[in-house]
């Protein structure tokens, strides 16, 4: 995470940081001396995260409220976590965004989609229709049927979407979104019964909304799928590079240092350095 600060900034940028509430005090303390100096730098209430669960909206929404807490000046608000890396230039990634102003780039689906499959349920319905919490590390959940009779029923007005978490937002989506959060308590209330609400909160919001004729179905992530049923992308590494260098996308992501730090400083070196890049014209 600081590498990719570091990385990032420039006289324009601001970064918005959350820790997971269950990250240990040593590491926590490493990267608040990181970055924590930088004035563009703000960290955030932390959340404890439990994969699939609402921590990872709650985390978000705090950096919303954040940004317009502190009157921070932007044109787009960049959804990324610490395993991701721009694999273009910050100059390549303001002038993106500069002509693609106004534009909301996002992963989306209508659910139910035939891609999202649990438990022999096709669709993604059962994050939605049955009852979803986490305990103590442990999933629970309460489908339909003879012990729990009440099958869900989704936010009135609005059609269920799904995708990606990550996405790049212009100012006036996030502005609405965050009027949306402040005034429709209830539809923030309705997804910590989700399961992954972090995949369909987002998107609902947005494909429900005049933003939608806006939305780019893209969320300008690099991303290697290897092994569909991993449930996660593949760790990206220095054999990755060349598709990396190749690729459209402005990031990339996963990436872990205790892995493969040197795809990194590739990139550093032949695609984020500018002098060199500059030279190379």
């Amino acid at each position: 995470m600081i590498r990719l600060i570091h990385r990032l900034t420039n006289d324009s940028t601001s970064f918005f940081v959350h820790v997971d509430r269950k990250t240990d005090d040593r590491t926590y303390h490493e990267v608040l001396e990181g970055v924590g100096h930088c004035p563009n730098v703000y960290f955030l209430k932390r959340h404890k995260c439990d994969w699939g669960g609402f921590g990872h909206v709650a985390a978000t929404l705090e950096g919303i409220t954040e940004i317009f807490r502190t009157h921070t000046s932007f044109d787009y608000a960049i959804l990324l976590t610490g395993q991701d890396y721009p694999i273009k230039s910050t100059r390549h990634i303001a002038a993106f965004f500069e002509e693609h102003q106004g534009k909301l780039f996002l992963e989306f689906f209508p659910l139910p989609n035939d891609e999202w499959q649990n438990r022999g349920i096709v669709g993604g319905m059962d994050r939605i229709e049955a009852w979803h919490s986490r305990v103590f590390k442990r999933h629970l959940w309460f489908p339909p049927g003879r012990g729990f009779p009440i099958k869900r029923k989704f936010l009135r007005g609005f059609k269920p979407f799904g995708g990606s978490s990550y996405w790049c937002l212009p100012r006036e989506c996030i502005e609405y979104i965050y009027e949306l959060i402040t005034q429709n308590r209830a539809f923030v209330s309705f997804f910590k019964y989700v399961d992954v609400p972090d995949e369909i909160f987002f998107q609902t919001i947005i494909l429900n909304s005049p933003f939608e004729r806006l939305a780019v179905n893209d969320n300008l992530q690099y991303t290697d799928w290897k092994d569909p049923d991993a449930g996660s992308p593949a760790i990206l590494c220095t054999s990755d590079f060349g598709k990396l260098l190749s690729s459209p996308k402005l990031f990339a992501r996963k990436f872990d240092v205790s892995i493969d730090a040197e795809v990194l400083d590739l990139i550093d070196q032949e695609i984020l350095d500018e002098n060199r890049q500059a030279a190379m014209k």
